[in-house]
């Protein structure tokens, strides 16, 4: 190799592009509906993970109330949907606040939950997914094995 610097240099470029590719597909599925949602989640303990890793369950009773376990913080609240849009907010006390998330079944018990709203505009059930990677938790019900592909490394 008559120029190792070049060579150095297109073997970074290469593996820039390589990183700045996603794993996967962006995801062809569609927002969950509200009855999907039901049946997936409500009376069941969902255990799943952030984006950053930090793992968590809650439980979702048939009566709106919920219960919220990570690794430093707990919380008791309430869950509703507006629609198509899944919402979980906690009691006062607790340091935790809550949103509303939109979500996909990426295959037989994977979840994943995206913040309800950053869709340019479009309505929830308007809008589609955003890239792999977009997601805000991906989650699996409790007792089940989980389908997911992505394994937090925490």
């Amino acid at each position: 190799m008559k120029n190792p610097e070049r060579w150095a240099a297109l073997c970074m470029l290469a593996l820039a592009g390589l990183a700045a590719a996603p794993l996967h597909a962006a995801p062809t599925n569609v927002w969950m509906t509200q009855e999907a949602m039901r049946a997936a989640f409500i009376g069941q303990t969902l255990d799943g993970h952030y984006v950053d890793g930090l793992r968590w369950t809650e439980t979702y009773d048939a009566e709106g109330r919920l219960d919220y376990r990570e690794r430093a913080r707990n919380g008791l609240g309430h869950w509703y949907f507006r629609g198509n849009v899944f919402c979980t907010f906690y009691d006062p006390g607790y340091g935790l606040n809550g949103g509303c998330w939109n979500a996909v079944k990426v295959s037989a018990n994977c979840y994943e939950f995206y913040i309800a709203g950053l869709n340019d505009g479009r309505t929830e059930d308007e809008a589609t997914p955003g890239p792999l990677g977009s997601w805000a938790a991906r989650a699996w019900r409790h007792g089940e094995s989980s389908t997911c592909e992505d394994k937090p490394s925490v």
